[in-house]
């Protein structure tokens, strides 16, 4: 039996290295599905997945080789590994290591955001005072729960999480220019939870770093302050920055933050927040113990290693971006400026009809928007890629679809 297990594991690594090195060479959102969205389970449909923000370059090399080393340690909990990751974010990010939470994705800290600071405003449960004395006098922060308030369009996630909470949502439409009114938003809140994801999904647009820094300043400290920086590598406006900086003064401020977007790593989920020690100890008791995989960890671990995997991710984003907006402006569509790896394009006409057509054609593109009907979201994926979705964009809008 251990000589099996110890083949069994060789195999593997082989089998492994050899997928990393294809995958390194040649990855790609064009795959076969099996049973997938309606595709038949008993053959293989090509298609360009373009509809889910993947990267489509796939995690670095290294972290490739981590998890393939990282294999025979599958039988160990992993304690160190997180460990190791924690302390890593932390020196980059400037904050002290238990000031960083770990989550399965960032969807998982969303949640738990949710389940911690969102819910019915009923004593015991949202009546919770600002602040408490501890032995030396000071006050200890104490936020309540309460309203869930957010952007229209943006990600949803968040938004199932707290209903299930028991807690009212408020959608704030975004502004003409596609940001966050933030403003409105914060007079919308008491107690509970403000969530801003910048850049925004789906419209991929940003709110500038001066309205978010002057909002954050001006929210009174029992409302939570959430903000999402999934898609934070791939912004490149001199009017954005990243607010975690902001936490050491701001203990109703929370960034959350995944692996999933410039480190290739969707499918492994792995994240992670930033917030004071005392905001950590809220959210802590909501999660599941080892919610991160040892898989995930040493991928993420070898990730932050690679000098190369932010620099050429977002310089790849780019230039496949211009590519397709050149094209796309060529044929009369617009788009709403994009600070991210994909872009909502103005169709000019209800949108629905138009992905039903791209998607008979082998070109999955994101679902359509209530609020933005007129609008397409398509991830940004490889040159041969966006041009198959070009000749099958052009054939559906010219075809009167």
């Amino acid at each position: 039996m251990p000589e099996l297990l110890s083949m069994s594991r060789r195999r593997f690594a082989q089998l492994l290295g050899a997928g990393a090195a294809v995958a390194v060479a040649r990855p790609s959102l064009s795959r076969p599905l099996f049973g997938d969205r309606g595709l038949s389970s008993t053959a293989a449909t090509a298609v360009v997945r373009l509809n889910s923000n993947e990267n489509p370059y796939g995690p670095s090399p290294a972290a490739l080789k981590a998890m393939t080393d990282v294999f025979s340690l599958a039988w160990r909990y992993p304690d160190e590994h997180a460990d190791q990751l924690i302390q890593t974010l932390a020196r980059m990010n400037g904050v002290d290591q238990k000031q960083v939470l770990l989550g399965d994705g960032s969807g998982e800290i969303l949640k738990l955001c949710a389940a911690a600071f969102t819910g019915p405003m009923s004593a015991g449960n949202g009546a919770v005072p600002l602040a408490r004395p501890t032995r030396g006098g000071s006050l200890t922060f104490m936020p309540g729960r309460g309203k869930m308030i957010v952007a229209d369009p943006t990600f949803e996630a968040i938004l199932n999480h707290a209903r299930v909470a028991g807690a009212e949502v408020v959608k704030v439409p975004l502004t003409k220019s596609f940001s966050h009114d933030l403003p409105k938003m914060g007079a919308a809140a008491m107690e509970g939870l403000i969530y801003i994801c910048n850049p925004n999904n789906p419209t991929a647009s940003i709110t500038p770093k001066n309205e978010v820094r002057e909002f954050i300043d001006r929210v009174p400290r029992q409302t939570m302050i959430l903000v999402d920086e999934a898609y934070f590598h791939y912004a490149d406006s001199p009017d954005y920055e990243s607010m975690i900086p902001m936490i050491k003064e701001h203990p109703n401020l929370i960034v959350a933050r995944t692996f999933s977007k410039i480190y290739g790593m969707a499918g492994l989920r792995c994240g992670y927040c930033v917030a004071q020690p005392e905001t950590i100890q809220r959210l802590r008791p909501q999660q599941v113990w080892d919610s991160v995989n040892i898989m995930a960890l040493a991928a993420a671990n070898a990730s932050l290693n690679d000098p190369d995997q932010v620099t050429n991710g977002r310089r790849l984003n780019s230039e496949t971006k211009r590519f397709v907006t050149g094209k796309l402006e060529a044929m009369g569509f617009g788009h709403i400026p994009s600070q991210a790896n994909f872009m909502m394009i103005d169709v000019k006409r209800p949108v629905r009809p138009l992905i039903d057509a791209l998607n008979q054609r082998g070109v999955q593109v994101g679902r359509a928007f209530p609020t933005l009907a007129n609008h397409m979201r398509v991830t940004i994926g490889k040159q041969a890629e966006m041009e198959i979705f070009l000749s099958a964009f052009r054939q559906v809008v010219s075809g009167g679809v």
